[in-house]
């Protein structure tokens, strides 16, 4: 992991080391300077390492970071490594990209969220046929589906996180936690949350500052407090 405190985008790159990745995760969510995480390299072998993982699960910290995740995919994207870019926030796919759930083919079934949040992200009919089936979609099939938000090449990624690293972070957790709650709250709970973390941003200093940059004409000066 390349990030320090004068870079607000944390790099990741993913190898055959669960554990390792597991640490890293939850260092990250303890970096104040980190605002944005972008997710890359090679998934094949951070699926590999996945099958064994049990008590150190990256994929269960990923899903927690309290930071935007963005999960940059070139190449093969099967089984466990495709529950782990299930986890992160955003998916972008280069052109060679591929994804597959086959667990069900090799008499399993996911064990990292993969039926849960597959369903969130395709709905219920794809991800019922694309576990039932294990079949695997190339990149403009996963985007037809909704499993990636876009697809092009690694710099669109750089320039989406730098994009998000612009914005207040408080307040781009706070969107985050609130998008992440919609999916198991009733819209008047979730509007109520909403409210809470909004009233709850106005005592912030980034806020503050958005308001005297909003006044001066210029770009805000966001220190995450």
């Amino acid at each position: 992991m390349t990030t320090d405190n004068h870079d607000p985008i944390a790099r990741l790159t993913l190898d055959a080391d669960a554990v390792a990745l597991t640490a890293a995760l939850l260092a990250l969510d303890a970096d104040a300077g980190a605002r944005v995480l972008l997710l890359s390299g090679d998934w094949s072998a951070a699926g590999a390492s996945l099958r064994d993982a049990s008590d150190d699960d990256p994929v269960a910290a990923l899903a927690a970071l309290r930071i935007p995740v963005i999960a940059w995919v070139d190449g093969d994207c099967h089984d466990e490594a495709l529950e782990l870019a299930l986890a992160a926030d955003i998916r972008l796919a280069g052109e060679s990209a591929a994804f597959r759930m086959g667990h069900a083919r090799e008499g399993r079934i996911p064990s990292h969220g993969g039926t849960q949040r597959l369903t969130r992200a395709v709905g219920r009919g794809q991800a019922l046929r694309l576990l039932l089936t294990g079949e695997t979609l190339d990149a403009d099939e996963a985007f037809r589906t909704g499993l990636v938000h876009d697809i092009g090449v690694v710099e669109d990624a750089e320039e989406l996180a730098a994009a998000i690293a612009d914005a207040g972070p408080v307040a781009a957790q706070y969107v985050k936690e609130a998008i992440a709650a919609s999916a198991d709250l009733p819209l008047r709970d979730g509007m109520r949350l909403e409210a809470d973390l909004s009233i709850l941003l106005h005592s912030t200093a980034d806020r503050a500052e958005g308001l005297r940059a909003f006044a001066e004409k210029r770009k805000p000066r966001f220190e995450g407090r």
